[in-house]
């Protein structure tokens, strides 16, 4: 009679050889539970890879993006300690870019002569200075900065 046991594949169990003949090696049978945690590594992998990148990229933006503001608050605190300090004969440009000399100040307002042959004065709120034009004294250390810059 023939054997009915090669017709049905035998299930090998984890320490069994798959044939009886003389040094056969055992195979590792792998339980189910461990091949599905296997192919569901891989995407897990890619979310946390993915993840990371996203934190790393919210970093960089965080640190360029405080970087710029820090430098903006700076400039602002300057302008202001600027306009705060607004002397006579200084020389300022308005929002309305109206370029003039300050003849007199109060705490709200700046009295501006635009020209200096002229008599016509006006009057401006403080808000309304654009920028204040660097007194002669700056002018002459940004000037020699310049140059040195342009020797090198």
């Amino acid at each position: 009679m023939a054997d009915n046991s090669e017709a049905v594949p035998a299930v090998i169990t984890q320490g069994q050889t798959t044939s009886v003949a003389e040094g056969a090696q055992p195979v590792q049978a792998e339980p189910a539970e461990d091949r599905a945690e296997q192919a569901e590594q891989p995407a897990s992998g890619i979310w946390n890879n993915w993840l990371l990148y996203a934190a790393i990229g919210m970093w960089v933006w965080w640190l360029l993006t405080n970087k710029k503001r820090k430098a903006q608050r700076q400039a602002e605190q300057k302008e202001k300690e600027r306009k705060n300090t607004l002397l006579k004969g200084d020389r300022l440009v308005t929002i309305g870019r109206l370029h003039g000399t300050v003849v007199a100040f109060t705490d709200d307002t700046v009295t501006v002569k635009p020209d200096a042959k002229s008599d016509l004065t006006l009057t401006f709120d403080r808000q309304a200075i654009f920028r204040i034009l660097p007194r002669p004294g700056e002018e002459r250390e940004a000037g020699a900065d310049g140059a040195k810059e342009a020797e090198k």
